[in-house]
């Protein structure tokens, strides 16, 4: 009975306050703010499209919520001369070192990812047509593989047995020689991970119940996105061959990428829609 009670009163105080949807695109950098001692990562430019619920509390505050889509891009460059090793077992049972050097390495990137804001919002009038607002909170994100398409102009491929302090770089049909001009694609689980979010701007009243957003945003990952491993090549050893010679990617090897958070800032613009009336008073 309580229970009912309770949500006819939120009912009815939701029916005398101003509610709003907004539809959104936005464009700026977004993608993996990558800590690597073997490399440089950049975040590139990148997008997304969103709708949203403002439910106000008052002429001042909102509870705002929605759903964004967003396209992510990465490039990553590992350092010349970067020699890469793991453990692995020849076609002979054998346990060796597997070493790879490869020559201008470099990786393009990219995911899309769905984000689940919850954001306290304010908002102040600056004139009879305009407002000022902010919005603090966090967002989860759900990203989809991240895509790799990596490329170097050489890879030297070779292995070092420890038992026999022996070198093996000349033996293709076994997984050890050069591959020159290879490139590769392939891709990269990652895992949900939570935001914390900012944004600010300006709003324009264009006509009845209808607001123009614009501003900009800022979203920062507090985890890792990519679950990455000690013992992961950036090729995997193949003792068939090295004619097809596949990738693994960078952001899996924890030697290579220490960190890897989400980050995104650029701009915004939201048209907003009234769906009720709004509360009687000005925002000041």
């Amino acid at each position: 009975m309580k229970f009912k009670i309770a949500i006819g009163a939120f009912l009815l105080y939701s029916s005398i306050q101003a509610q709003e949807v907004t539809v959104k695109v936005s464009g700026g950098q977004s993608g993996i703010l990558y800590e690597s001692s073997l490399g440089n990562g950049d975040i590139k430019f990148g997008g997304g499209v969103g709708v949203g619920y403002t439910f106000f509390l008052n002429n001042h505050w909102g509870i705002n919520t929605g759903v964004d889509i967003l396209y992510n891009q990465n490039s990553f460059k590992l350092n010349e001369g970067t020699m890469i090793t793991s453990n692995e077992v020849d076609d002979q049972m054998s346990a060796f070192e597997y070493r790879v050097t490869p020559k201008n390495y470099q990786e393009k990137q990219h995911f899309v990812s769905f984000a689940v804001p919850v954001l306290l919002q304010y908002r102040a009038s600056i004139s009879k047509q305009s407002q000022w607002y902010a919005g603090i909170g966090g967002k989860v994100l759900f990203s989809g593989k991240q895509n790799i398409k990596a490329s170097a102009n050489e890879l030297q491929l070779s292995g070092y047995y420890p038992d026999a302090d022996l070198v093996v770089d000349d033996l293709p049909s076994h997984g050890f020689g050069t591959v020159s001009n290879w490139q590769d694609k392939t891709s990269v689980n990652l895992k949900t991970t939570f935001l914390a979010s900012l944004e600010t701007g300006i709003s324009f009243k264009l006509k009845e119940k209808m607001q123009l957003y614009t501003g900009v945003f800022a979203d920062y990952g507090f985890s890792d996105l990519v679950k990455n491993t000690e013992n992961s090549n950036i090729v995997p050893y193949n003792p068939n061959g090295i004619e097809n010679t596949q990738a693994n990617g960078v952001s899996g090897n924890k030697m290579i990428v220490q960190k890897s958070n989400y980050f995104a800032a650029g701009i915004q613009i939201k048209l907003g829609f009234s769906m009720l009336a709004k509360p009687k008073g000005k925002a000041k």
